[in-house]
């Protein structure tokens, strides 16, 4: 009996085990034929590429120079010396606004010009503004000329001095709608020294004597930054040698420091002697300590003049460096450094009554187009470095007439082009290039970067 029963179990178990395979055939079938066999269905989101119209360009100018001291009974007192003659230029399509600053500061009620550039197009407003400033006086002579910028959150003053014979003024702006409040910290012999915040009303201008905050320093910098909206900061200076007045200067504020810095269109007038420097490049490392070396090329070609400068700075100490023996001619000062460093470079045109000196900033590297103008004044030369590996060509173009020049610019090289007084530039160039402007004649010296402009507005993809 247990044998027949034994066959019926094998015959069921093979039965079930046959079943089990089919199934699994079936479900492995109807899972495979699942991607062959139904519709794939996707879903491709719906968009668009808009680009915005660019924005508002706000320009401020450094305004009346100011006269600091003059009352006997109030030295705090600042006066309206004399106005500067402003140039002012745009592309077609560029509307162009001119509107006031208060001053409330002042002796006399007054106020001063910034210019908004408006347009309804996609590109980049394109509109500059330059100023400049000849005076001689008792107490104030010179010749002082720079641009009129745009505000940003964060400037570096590198230069002026709050020592005897000095009556240097910081000029801080705010051209926007809103109030902003600067703040400033300034750096000296003894380190970093935070000094009280001021709070600026919209559409105001207000004078700070340097002395404030850095009184008896020598070789001041000073940290401005902003809140509430970005602020336009200037240095005005002037210098006093032996009851001679000795030349002004006004001086725009520089960027966020940086490890390599190219101070194009400095300026030798009159050879160095051994009683008096003509070339003085000011440096400081905020932050860390470092080693920065200085390298000074011609403008005409960029071939090395002297020898390098190596020299070692200590965290948020100022150090003063003098370049000795530049012929007359102008040049290039190039900085690397370890550590981010801030610099300006003080020029002058001699030594005794009817000098003048100026303080030149960092050139930023210029990429996309860009604008520039040149206020009246002596003649104007506009130094271009490029210190890349390749030839760049940039292209000039005369806003009044719309004549356009056209300047190769070899690789590691530089190029000097004259241009016009109390004209406006549009300046495109199709590789990374530094630029200055410079203006001299015997007793009268200035000089300025030349910034890029805004951006033009990129591509926004929007999804309806």
């Amino acid at each position: 009996m247990s044998k027949p029963n034994a066959v019926r179990v094998a015959a069921t178990s093979a039965r079930i085990i046959a079943g089990l395979a089919v199934s699994t055939a079936v479900v492995a079938g109807a899972i495979v034929s699942v991607p062959l066999t139904w519709p794939t269905v996707t879903h491709t989101p719906a968009k668009v590429e808009v680009t915005p119209i660019s924005g508002d360009i706000f320009l401020t100018c450094a305004g009346p120079l100011r006269a600091l001291g003059r009352d006997p009974l109030n030295a705090a007192l600042i006066t309206a010396d004399a106005w500067p003659e402003i140039t002012v230029g745009a592309a077609d399509g560029v509307r162009v606004e001119e509107h006031q600053l208060r001053m409330p500061e002042l002796a006399e009620a007054s106020e001063q010009t910034m210019y908004i550039g408006r347009s309804d197009a996609r590109e980049a407003v394109e509109i500059a503004a330059a100023e400049s400033v000849s005076v001689m006086g008792p107490d104030l002579a010179g010749f002082a000329a720079s641009a009129c910028r745009a505000p940003s959150m964060e400037s570096w003053i590198v230069g002026g001095a709050a020592s005897t014979g000095t009556s240097d003024i910081v000029l801080i702006a705010n051209p926007s709608d809103v109030t902003a409040t600067a703040s400033f910290t300034v750096y000296g012999s003894t380190g970093p020294t935070r000094t009280s915040d001021i709070v600026l009303a919209p559409r105001t201008q207000v004078s700070v004597p340097l002395a404030a905050g850095a009184a008896g320093e020598s070789t001041p910098i000073v940290r401005v930054t902003a809140t509430g909206a970005p602020l336009r900061t200037m240095l005005q200076s002037s210098l006093i040698r032996v009851l001679d007045p000795s030349g002004i200067d006004l001086q725009d504020g520089t960027g966020q420091p940086q490890r390599s810095q190219v101070l194009a269109g400095v300026q030798v007038l009159v050879e160095a002697t051994d009683e008096a420097s003509m070339t003085i490049v000011r440096l400081m490392a905020p932050s860390n300590d470092t080693n920065v070396r200085l390298t000074t090329r011609t403008a005409d070609g960029a071939r090395v003049v002297g020898d390098e400068i190596s020299i070692d700075l200590r965290a948020g100490e100022p150090v003063e460096v003098d370049l000795p023996g530049l012929p007359v001619g102008v040049y290039s000062v190039e900085i690397e450094a370890d550590e981010p460093v801030v610099a300006a470079a003080w020029q002058s045109t001699g030594v005794g009554a009817g000098v003048d000196y100026a303080w030149m900033t960092p050139a930023p590297t210029i990429t996309e187009p860009t604008t520039f103008a040149v206020p009246r004044g002596p003649a104007a030369t506009l130094h271009l470095r490029n210190n890349t590996d390749a030839d760049t060509v940039v292209t000039l173009t005369d806003f009044a007439n719309g004549d356009e020049r056209e300047v190769v610019v070899g690789a590691q090289s530089a190029a000097l082009i004259q241009v016009d007084s109390d004209a406006a530039y549009g300046l495109s160039t199709t590789g990374p290039v530094h630029a200055a402007i410079t203006m001299a004649t015997p007793g009268a010296i200035a000089g300025w970067p030349v910034w890029p402009s805004a951006a033009s507005s990129s591509a926004v993809t929007v999804y309806p």
